[in-house]
C-alpha cells in the first residue's frame, strides 16, 4: 500500500465506521455470532426443534435490531418470554441477546425505547435465572449480576448517543463560525479592496481624458478593463461569502445571486475552451437538487479553483471533472495532464482555500501528481 493511499485510508476510516455503525451491521454480526456458538457448543437435551426455534428467534430479533428497533426488541422480548415457559439449559447462553437492542437503541437516541426494554429485559432475566440459583446468596448475586450488566449496557449506548450527539452540534457550531468569518470577509472585502480597485479605475477614465498619446491610452484601457474585472470578482467572492449571512433576514431580496453547480461547469468549460482546453464534464443533470445549499456552495469554489489550475499549469491533453453524488457523500475529482515539476512548488492558494472549505464541512480534500497527471479529488458529506 502506498503512503499516498495510506492517508487516504486513515482519513476516510472515521466516516466509513460511522456509516457501518448506522446500516445496523454490528447488530447483525454479533447475534450471528452468539447463534452460532450457542448451536456449535451447547450440549443437546431435550426436543431440540425447540430449542434451535427460541435461540433463532432470539438472534434473529438480536439481529435486526439495528435497522428495525421495535421489530428486534419485540422478538426478543418473545423469546424470552417463551424461554420461561420451555426453559432449557443450554439456551442460557442465547439470553446474552438481549444486550444487543439495548446498546443499539440506546445509541440510536431512542431512549424511551432502550429504557422500557431494559426494565423488561431485566425482570425476564430474572425471573429466568434466579430460580436456578441454589441459596438466597446467589439468588441476591443473581438479580444484582444482571441489574449491573443492563446497566453498563444501558450506559455504553447513551454514551455512544450522546458522542454523536455532540459531534452534530460541533459541526454545526464549526459551519456556524465559518458563515460568521465569510460575512466578516465579504465586508472587508467590500470596504476596502472593492472600494480601491473602483476609485483606481475611476481615475485612470479621467486620466484618459487628459491626453491624447495613443500609447498612453492604450495602458489605461488595459488598466480600465483589468480593473472592471477585478471588481466583477470581488463581486463574485462576496455573493460567495455573504449569501449564507446568518443574520439576513430570509424575507429580504438581495443582490447576492445563488450561481447553480450547472452555471459554474458551464462557464469552466467556457473559460477552459478559451485557452484551447477542451474540459469533459461527468455529473448528474439534477445535481443541483440532490445538494444543500452549503454543500453546493464549497463545491462550485472547488470547481472554479481546481479548473483554474488547469488552466495555469495542464499540459496539452484532455482535462476532466467527474462528479458523483450519492446518499452519504459528493465527490469531485478533477484530472488533467501535467508538465513536469509544473505542480512541484504548492498547490497554491487558490487550492489551499478550497482545501479549508471542504475540511470545514467535515470533508476530505486531496492534491497530488501521479504518473503525469494531477488529480483533486474533494468528498464532502451530505446529512448526519
Amino acid at each position: 500500500m502506498h503512503a499516498a493511499d495510506l492517508r487516504r485510508w486513515r482519513r476516510q476510516f472515521p466516516a466509513w465506521l460511522a456509516r457501518l455503525g448506522t446500516s445496523g451491521f454490528p447488530e447483525a454480526a454479533m447475534a450471528t455470532v452468539l447463534f452460532l456458538y450457542v448451536e456449535v457448543f451447547s450440549t443437546p437435551s431435550g426436543d431440540r426443534t425447540s430449542v434451535f426455534a427460541v435461540n433463532a428467534l432470539l438472534c434473529g430479533s438480536a439481529a435486526v435490531s439495528g435497522r428495525w428497533p421495535r421489530l428486534g426488541v419485540a422478538g426478543v422480548i418473545t423469546g424470552l418470554t417463551i424461554m420461561i415457559a420451555i426453559p432449557a439449559d443450554q439456551l442460557r447462553m442465547s439470553t446474552l441477546a438481549l444486550f444487543i437492542p439495548i446498546v443499539s437503541t440506546g445509541m440510536r437516541g431512542r431512549t424511551w425505547l432502550a429504557d422500557v426494554f431494559s426494565i423488561v429485559s431485566y425482570l425476564l432475566a430474572c425471573i429466568l435465572t434466579v430460580p436456578l440459583s441454589d441459596g438466597m446468596s446467589e439468588k441476591v448475586e443473581s438479580v444484582i449480576v444482571w441489574g449491573l450488566a443492563i446497566g453498563l449496557a444501558r450506559i455504553i449506548g447513551h454514551t455512544i448517543d450522546r458522542l454523536r450527539r455532540e459531534t452534530k452540534a460541533h459541526a454545526a457550531l464549526r459551519f456556524a463560525s465559518l458563515r460568521r468569518q465569510r460575512r466578516d470577509i465579504a465586508h472587508d472585502l467590500h470596504d476596502t479592496v472593492a472600494y480601491a480597485t473602483t476609485t483606481m479605475i475611476m481615475r485612470a477614465e479621467q486620466m484618459k481624458l487628459r491626453t491624447d498619446d495613443p500609447a498612453t491610452q492604450a495602458d489605461l484601457d488595459f488598466i480600465i478593463s483589468t480593473g472592471r474585472r477585478s471588481v466583477r470578482d470581488l463581486r463574485s467572492m462576496m455573493e460567495a461569502l455573504r449569501r449564507n449571512d446568518p443574520d439576513q433576514a430570509s424575507g429580504t431580496v438581495t443582490m447576492w445571486r445563488l450561481v447553480t453547480i450547472a452555471d459554474v461547469l458551464d462557464e469552466r468549460v467556457k473559460e477552459l475552451n478559451a485557452h484551447g482546453l477542451a474540459l469533459q464534464v461527468s455529473a448528474p443533470k439534477d445535481i443541483d437538487h440532490l445538494l444543500p445549499e452549503s454543500i453546493r456552495e464549497t463545491l462550485g469554489k472547488v470547481i472554479v479553483e481546481a479548473t483554474s489550475n488547469m488552466v495555469k499549469h495542464a499540459a496539452p491533453g484532455p482535462c476532466r471533472v467527474i462528479i458523483e453524488v450519492d446518499e452519504n457523500a459528493a465527490e469531485a475529482v478533477f484530472t488533467n495532464l501535467t508538465e513536469p515539476g509544473s505542480f512541484a512548488s504548492d498547490e497554491g492558494l487558490g487550492l489551499l482555500g478550497a482545501a479549508e472549505r471542504v475540511e470545514a464541512l467535515g470533508g476530505e480534500f486531496e492534491a497530488t501528481a501521479a504518473s503525469g497527471t494531477w488529480i483533486v479529488r474533494a468528498q464532502l458529506p451530505l446529512g448526519g
